[in-house]
């Protein structure tokens, strides 16, 4: 017997019903380490759910399985009922219903599934338990199917960190306390490009600690890649955010999927919003895309449409049968074969940003492969909505033109256009710094390769940081609890007049009207994950306070007529002097890929050989 998948407990109230749902007749304690739920007569659970469900459509067309049972340890009389739902069905449908008496822990029940698990009736299926006992126990339950393993996995799984001590300990911790993946093949390696991490912390013989040069979350990955490879026994190869907060079952689900593939696929995990627990944030992505009003998919060179997004997993979310083709998958938690590796090369030289885009695209683009995002397998993330640092502008400029350079994806009118939008839209809002930060985007990527070629990432980082606060108009003013931040939140999605926003254009937001002429009140501007204000909320005014959900820092804008002109008359310029150049430089960029995404080059830019 071969275990597919566990049917998991939760571990907080918070996130229960993303795992089980009961009425008031079945208990489960948070307060111990608790191995079963308890029920008394009509005690009920439903498996209903987003980790508990079997997302058979997805089994079926990946996975050579064929025989599949429920083995499920109860204590006490029952009614068990299976019950499959599609994305295109409004009812759902039982499949099978079975009562069993005297249930002991130390016999399991089996309830086989039936063919048309495979079917193109196929979708998702669950269970639903009543106990018919004066008392009863549901201790634990699993998928299971006597079918040989296709292939044997060992699986590297490499994590990378810039001081985030807490978050990492405790994904390490939440692997090694996991008994079933102590009987797989695997090894974490652990990045530490901070330097704060301590060895005695990772003293497993499944865990490894690398101390490495600040050189982003792109860096880190390659350097506990190469890592992995040099031992030479891993089938395939998980990439984690430091930052995230993982189910065990996730990496589980993994093996079985590629012990049991039909062909070779890489597995995206979905994003799980971490301030909103319940909402599916990303499930894969496209590059160069965005959706307006009317949910069009439409071209935009500088734009992630996130798949899936905004999903609320307690209610019905069965739109999450609909398979999407995503472009790419975030590395909080990708996926993927040696094979795939030595076919597309190791990730590219980004620092952070658009490096999961990147060497998604390889895969997608490159050789063909699918990028799966397989349902039930996802972490919990920062949201990005709540991130707001003006210097990260710049990686995004700089290495979404390379990205585009590298697959001929863009123009360069479509390039300015854009840019120019984003760049008034900051000096709009008084956003200077982070306007810069796209500008100096641009002017690195016009140096071509060799910006890479003959600069060191640790020193080239720190310079950018220290020109994201070249002005001085932006301040964080206060910090804001969570209570605080919510009752805040009490914005109104105003259309503003006509007049006053062709007077916002001519006047560039105010920074055209004398400063005699403007008001000295602060206005409130919000951003939330499916939100923001206009810009033209801001016109007339001298300040702007922004308020984003999810981050409990307030900041204060103040207008500069000077800052907000002056960086306008740079941007034309650099882009008046860069038109001749735009061929040559994007073909250097395209011509120098093969030689960032190898071996030779991570070497000897992570100085591994110096190291040794």
């Amino acid at each position: 017997m071969n275990v597919i998948s566990r049917i998991q407990f939760p571990r907080t109230p918070e996130t229960s019903n993303l795992y089980i749902n009961c009425n008031e007749f079945a208990s489960l304690d948070f307060h111990t380490k608790h191995t079963d739920i308890v029920l008394i007569k009509n005690g009920f659970l439903s498996l209903n759910t987003y980790f508990n469900s079997f997302y058979e459509k997805f089994y079926a067309k990946y996975t050579e399985l064929s025989e599949l049972y429920y083995l499920l340890m109860l204590e006490g009389d029952f009614q068990v009922y299976l019950y499959r739902e599609q994305h295109s069905r409004e009812n759902r449908e039982l499949v099978h219903t079975e009562s069993f008496k005297n249930c002991q822990p130390s016999e399991p029940v089996k309830i086989s599934l039936p063919s048309s698990w495979r079917s193109d009736d196929a979708g998702r299926l669950y269970l639903e338990i009543i106990c018919l006992s004066e008392r009863g126990s549901f201790i634990k339950g699993f998928l299971a199917t006597n079918q040989p393993k296709i292939r044997e996995v060992s699986l590297g799984i490499i994590t990378c960190t810039f001081r985030k001590e807490d978050f990492v300990k405790k994904t390490v911790s939440v692997i090694l306390e996991d008994d079933v993946l102590s009987e797989k093949n695997f090894k974490v390696f652990v990045v530490d490009n901070g330097k704060t991490l301590k060895e005695d912390e990772f003293e497993h013989q499944n865990v490894q600690l690398f101390y490495n040069k600040n050189v982003g979350g792109a860096g880190g990955f390659t350097r506990g890649l190469i890592q992995a490879l040099q031992e030479n026994i891993y089938t395939h190869f998980l990439f984690m955010d430091d930052d995230i907060e993982l189910e065990s079952e996730s990496i589980h689900r993994l093996f079985t999927l590629y012990e049991y593939a039909n062909q070779d696929f890489a597995i995206s995990g979905s994003m799980l919003d971490l301030y909103k627990k319940y909402e599916l944030y990303e499930a894969g992505a496209l590059f160069g895309k965005w959706s307006d009003s009317d949910g069009r998919i439409q071209d935009n060179p500088f734009s992630l449409l996130a798949l899936k997004s905004n999903i609320n997993l307690k209610k019905n979310f069965n739109s999450i049968l609909v398979e999407d083709r995503p472009d790419y998958g975030g590395f909080w938690f990708l996926s993927f074969s040696l094979k795939t590796l030595n076919e597309t090369g190791l990730p590219m030289p980004f620092f952070i940003r658009a490096d999961d885009v990147e060497f998604g695209l390889r895969i997608t683009r490159y050789i063909s492969k699918t990028i799966v995002a397989f349902p039930g397998i996802a972490v919990w993330h920062e949201p990005f909505y709540a991130k707001s640092l003006s210097w990260i502008n710049y990686y995004d400029c700089r290495n979404y033109l390379i990205t585009h350079s590298i697959y001929d994806s863009v123009k360069y009118l479509d390039v300015v256009k854009f840019l120019t939008k984003s760049i008034l839209h900051k000096i709009f809002l008084f956003d200077y710094n982070s306007a810069g930060m796209i500008l100096k985007g641009f002017e690195d990527y016009m140096k071509g390769p060799v910006l890479i070629n003959n600069s060191d990432a640790e020193t080239l980082h720190t310079d950018v940081l220290a020109q994201a606060k070249n002005y001085k108009n932006q301040n964080l003013q206060t910090s804001l609890s969570k209570d605080e931040q919510n009752s805040t939140f009490s914005y109104k999605n105003n259309v503003e007049p006509t007049f006053k926003t062709i007077m916002s254009i001519l006047t560039l937001n105010g920074h055209l009207i004398p400063n005699f002429l403007l008001s000295g009140d602060d206005v409130l501007y919000y951003v939330t994950s499916d939100y923001s204000d206009r810009w033209t909320k801001v016109f007339g005014k001298k300040r702007v306070v922004i308020l984003m959900e999810g981050n409990n820092n307030v900041y204060q804008y103040e207008m500069s007529h000077p800052s907000g002109i002056g960086i306008l008359i740079r941007w034309l310029k650099l882009i008046t002097n860069s038109y001749i150049r735009w061929s040559s430089v994007s073909s250097e960029w395209k011509r120098s890929f093969k030689h960032f995404t190898s071996n030779e080059f991570w070497s000897d830019y992570l100085q591994i050989n110096e190291k040794k």
